[in-house]
């Protein structure tokens, strides 16, 4: 296929796209200008990267406020742990009027899922 032809199909590919394409084109044409859009994409980076060899990019405003913003939320929450109360380290068993502790292999009444036609747990 002649050159210029391949330049006309890879024009439409990008601006309708490639089911489009094939239906105007046919596959193998659409295929071949896939490829020559990949040279030229691969060849146009491949001169930028050479271009920018030892140029400091400089950050967008918009980044620079993103970073801050990081930065102050993570101090923010480190601001609020500290004042946070502490947990206490070991658990200090529930005290309750009547009753005593529940053995492992004892079951409570009303613990678990409550099905239907099961009644209520009463409050001792």
């Amino acid at each position: 296929m002649a050159l210029p032809v391949l330049g006309a199909v890879a024009k439409f590919l990008a601006a309708n796209g490639t089911r489009s394409a094939i239906k105007k084109y046919g596959k193998q044409a659409v295929e071949l200008a896939k490829k020559e859009l990949s040279k030229r994409d691969k060849a146009v980076g491949d001169m930028a990267s050479k271009a920018n060899v030892g140029v400091k990019k400089t950050p967008s405003p918009q980044s620079i406020r993103r970073g801050q913003d990081t930065r102050r939320d993570n101090l923010m929450a480190r601001e609020e742990a500290a004042r946070a109360p502490k947990s206490p380290r070991e658990e200090v068993p529930l005290k309750f009027e009547k009753g005593g502790k529940v053995k492992k292999k004892q079951k409570v009444r009303g613990a678990g899922i409550a099905r239907k036609g099961v009644r209520p747990a009463k409050m001792y």
